[in-house]
């Protein structure tokens, strides 16, 4: 219902001082709510004695235009008159009130807020604040807030009016996904609760709230209740002018309100003058329509002042008006001009000039509502595309972190080595629960932003419910190996990343494998078995060097040609014996072969040994480049995607799906197309099943796609383990925020500390290398099980063991036999002849003797009387066989006492002569 209330009022102003008769000036007044303003304060206060006012209450409808002007005209044509009105808040009565007040000549003002007109009466003066400078106000105040998406809820259509500008900050499409402002009208019945939870979910932390003070606390309790206003990061401003005025200790959050107002209540001059005005209201709780119509009054009689100054003898009076009058009344006594050239300093609200009929110089304080003392900016109309900041950065960021100290972080994570493992002792509680490599990043976070967390582990231990815990408000921070992607920037915020990585494939080995494939040609055999070769290679070419100087058929004729030979020749020096054995085992032949029976033996055992070792040798190593061709097949995400056989699979519902869901690389969507309608499915819950599947799955027909820290850490644990070919792409794991969260820089600050510290990598290096059950990985694998062992080919070593045993015989046999041939041609002992031949040979740089022994003329006395004995059967052969002792006189000198006896028949030992 509207009620038209008409107040007459006499107003003297500080007028007997300047000894000015003022006649009656009756005012008219009318609210909606039945509230007037304090006309008595003026009384009061100035000492001045006001004419008696009459008073008329009228009780209309709402929507009773008609019969409010009907009230004003009967007012206005009654004997004392009318000379101003103070207009209604409806906007409809108001500006009929406006148009009658233009008719009849006399002021119409107004305190309340009035949108843009395209029609202005000069007979009207609004105190309120300029509808076009407010909403520039308000938008510069919202830039300087430095936000980049917030929403605006508003309550009707005059609110968008007030926010024209603020709309105007982005061009607004309808249903885009990327707008940075979110529009939305609040529910006329008031349970908004939907609405703000659709907010929440949004992902939106910024808030522009628009509506009635009267409002304000129920949207906000509901946004309370749907955990809205229940995180640090929300913020909310308010553009209500009167909402200084409201108590917000029932909502007991820790988000961020912020709002305006028009005055400061804790300046000395507006609490004296209030105190004088609006006497038993508190400073505080002054509405801005109270204290306009302080100032409207005030500015009324300063008006009224300046017309008796300007003329002592002009009447100042009120006459009758009529409504229905064919011609437009003039404003007699010139109140309307002078209230346009009248300037107030000295008002609640700051100075005031209505030259145009409207408040275009006024002021706006910015003030958080838990801090309202002291404004966080100013706004100034004669600026109005900036605001300056009262605070610095230093004080700025004090006064955020006084606030972070105050608030206990809720950290949201999940199970997962080695992020975070669960204590396995039931009694512990609170952080105790949880260890690993989270706890330890946080806890050094924490450090140095002294600020105070508690864990809790996200539902179902999912990634997607990690960033569901930011957006509902569930969580402050997100933090584990959780991957920055594009998707999750749109809906949450992330931290300066602390670890990076890429895509990698996680396969079972088939087999040991080499770590240089440079020497694959070494896999046939083992190692103990190219020792082996190599050392017997050694010792077999010495044994054939030993064997041919100890068999005289290898002692040969250098010139073929020649019949009687003075010399003999070996030509198995150290060097041709290492060239008959390399050319034995490497397949290719010699040259030059041995001629003795024992030699032969010798080297015919070499070759059996070499046939057996080589062609082994041979079969193997095609076995194996066979087989590293099929297990090589799979070295690269190309070769994966090519073949069929091997099945592949991914985490589901993490990053590596998105990467590989939204890739344009052609191999990349057919992989994903082949994961995606494999039968059973090839998606994991986790990485740890997806490890489980690649080990259990037989003929390692299963690999894994992982993120390289994951597989860093499986291949460091679990030696069966493979990594398939490079990195898929390249990102890095952040701790996960609300968008827009205030303590972003400062947890980027102390990841960045972390980081210079070099404490992430310290961190790194425990968990993934120290913090392990049992003895790590080698990094190379020294054996492989299918190469020829000793135990293979130690047949072969028997065989040529055998040989080089039988040669020997052989050759001992011989060289004894040799030496008893010498002992009896030369008429000496035998142990004589032994062991002359034993010194000979082992003269190893000697390889010429004479062909037949030189005698001397007493030797060949002695021949000539034991002609008959030689000519014997035995002798006869004996004769045939040459002697290693025979050799000529330099021969002899080169040998010195170390040369064979050449004498005849010796008497005793003494005439044995070298």
């Amino acid at each position: 219902m509207l009620v038209g209330v008409a107040i007459s009022a006499l107003v003297w102003c500080n007028f007997i001082v300047l000894g000015t008769t003022i006649n009656s000036i009756h005012v008219g007044v009318y609210s909606e709510n039945g509230v007037t303003p304090s006309w008595y304060a003026i009384k009061e206060n100035t000492g001045v004695d006001l004419h008696p006012v009459e008073t008329n209450f009228a009780t209309l409808s709402e929507i009773d235009s008609f019969g409010a002007i009907n009230l004003l005209c009967q007012a206005a044509c009654s004997e004392s008159g009318i000379s101003a009105v103070f207009g209604p808040n409806n906007l409809v009565t108001a500006s009929a009130f406006e148009s009658v007040c233009s008719h009849l000549g006399i002021p119409f003002i107004s305190t309340r807020w009035r949108p843009r007109q395209t029609k202005k009466f000069e007979t009207t003066f609004n105190f309120y604040p300029d509808s076009d400078l407010l909403s520039q106000g308000l938008a510069a105040i919202i830039e300087s807030l430095d936000w980049d998406r917030f929403a605006i809820l508003y309550e009707n259509k005059d609110s968008l009016l007030k926010l024209q500008d603020v709309l105007k900050l982005q061009e607004y499409k309808q249903a885009a996904s990327k707008n940075s402002i979110v529009l939305e009208q609040l529910d006329p019945g008031w349970d908004n609760r939907f609405l703000l939870k659709h907010i929440r979910n949004s992902a939106i932390t910024r808030i522009v709230l628009d509506c009635s003070v009267d409002k304000i606390l129920d949207v906000l309790t509901q946004a309370k209740e749907v955990r809205l206003l229940s995180d640090f990061a929300t913020s909310v401003f308010l553009t209500s002018l009167d909402a200084h005025t409201l108590d917000f200790s029932q909502l007991d959050t820790k988000s961020n309100i912020t709002t305006m107002r028009l005055f400061d209540p804790s300046d000395p001059f507006f609490s004296d003058r209030a105190g004088k005005y609006l006497p038993g209201q508190q400073p505080e709780k002054i509405t801005v329509e109270a204290a306009l119509q302080v100032d409207a009054m005030s500015y009324i009689a300063q008006a009224l002042k300046a017309i008796a100054t300007k003329d002592p003898e002009t009447e100042v009076a009120s006459s009758p008006l009529f409504c229905n009058s064919s011609v437009k009344y003039e404003d007699k006594i010139g109140l309307i001009r002078q209230m346009q050239e009248t300037a107030s300093a000295d008002s609640l609200t700051g100075e005031i000039n209505l030259s145009r009929g409207k408040r275009e110089t006024f002021q706006l304080n910015v003030i958080e509502i838990y801090k309202p003392e002291k404004p966080i900016g100013i706004w100034n109309s004669e600026f109005p595309d900036r605001v300056h900041l009262t605070r610095d950065k230093t004080e700025r960021e004090a006064e955020l972190q006084k606030r972070l100290e105050n608030h206990n972080f809720i950290v949201s994570s999940r199970i997962g080595g080695p992020y975070l493992f669960l204590n396995p002792d039931p009694e512990t509680s609170g952080n105790a629960r949880y260890y690993g490599y989270s706890m330890d990043l946080i806890s050094e976070i924490a450090k140095i932003m002294n600020i105070t967390f508690q864990f809790q582990i996200t539902d179902k231990n999912l990634y997607a419910n990690l960033a569901n815990d930011l957006i509902e408000r569930r969580a402050d921070l997100a933090i584990c190996d959780f991957t920055i992607t594009p998707q999750r920037r749109e809906v949450i915020d992330f931290s300066m990343p602390f670890m990076s990585l890429g895509i990698g494939i996680l396969h079972k080995k088939a087999e040991l494998e080499e770590s240089d494939n440079m020497y694959a040609f070494l896999r046939p055999l083992y190692k103990t078995v190219w020792m082996y070769m190599a050392t017997l290679y050694l010792l077999m070419s010495a044994a054939i060097f030993i064997i041919a100087r100890m068999s005289s058929e290898d002692w040969e004729n250098p010139h073929p040609c020649d019949d009687n030979p003075e010399e003999l020749e070996n030509i198995w020096d150290f060097k041709n014996c290492l060239w008959l054995t390399l050319g034995s085992i490497t397949t290719q032949g010699c040259d030059i072969l041995p001629k003795g029976t024992c030699t032969r033996i010798a080297t015919a055992s070499w070759w059996f040994f070499s046939l057996i070792i080589t062609s082994s040798y041979t079969a193997n190593l095609a076995a194996f480049l066979t087989m590293s061709k099929m297990d090589d097949s799979v070295d690269s995400v190309e070769e994966l995607a090519k073949q069929s056989k091997i099945k592949y699979g991914l985490v589901q519902g993490a990053s590596t799906e998105t990467f590989f869901s939204h890739s344009n690389n052609s191999v990349y969507q057919k992989m994903w197309n082949t994961m995606s309608n494999e039968k059973p499915s090839v998606f994991e819950p986790d990485n740890g099943r997806g490890v489980d599947r690649i080990l259990s799955t037989k003929d390692s027909l299963y690999a894994f796609f992982m993120e390289s820290t994951g597989i860093e850490y499986e291949l460091e644990r679990k030696c069966e383990l493979r990594k398939i070919g490079g990195l898929l792409d390249s990102k890095s794991y952040g701790i996960g925020m609300p968008l827009n969260a205030d303590y972003r820089h400062s947890i980027n600050a102390a990841v960045l500390q972390l980081q210079e510290s070099g404490k992430l990598i310290d961190l790194k290096e425990k968990w993934w290398k120290r913090e392990r059950e049992g003895d790590p990985c080698p990094s190379s694998v020294e054996v492989d099980s299918d190469a020829l062992a000793l135990a293979n080919v130690g047949g072969v070593f028997l065989v040529l063991v055998c040989g080089i045993a039988i040669a020997f015989a052989i050759a001992i046999l011989e060289f004894i036999w040799n030496a008893y041939n010498v002992s009896v041609e030369e008429h000496m002992s035998f142990s004589q002849a032994l062991k002359a031949e034993v010194k000979f040979a082992c003269n190893l740089s000697v390889t010429k003797k004479r062909a037949k022994p030189q005698i001397s003329e007493a030797s060949s006395a002695s021949s000539a009387k034991s002609a008959d004995k030689e000519k014997s059967p035995l002798r006869s052969i004996m004769a045939n066989a040459g002697s290693f002792l025979t050799i000529n006189t330099a021969a002899m000198n080169k040998l010195g006492s170390s040369s064979r006896l050449v004498s005849v028949e010796p008497k005793n030992e003494s005439d044995v002569n070298f």
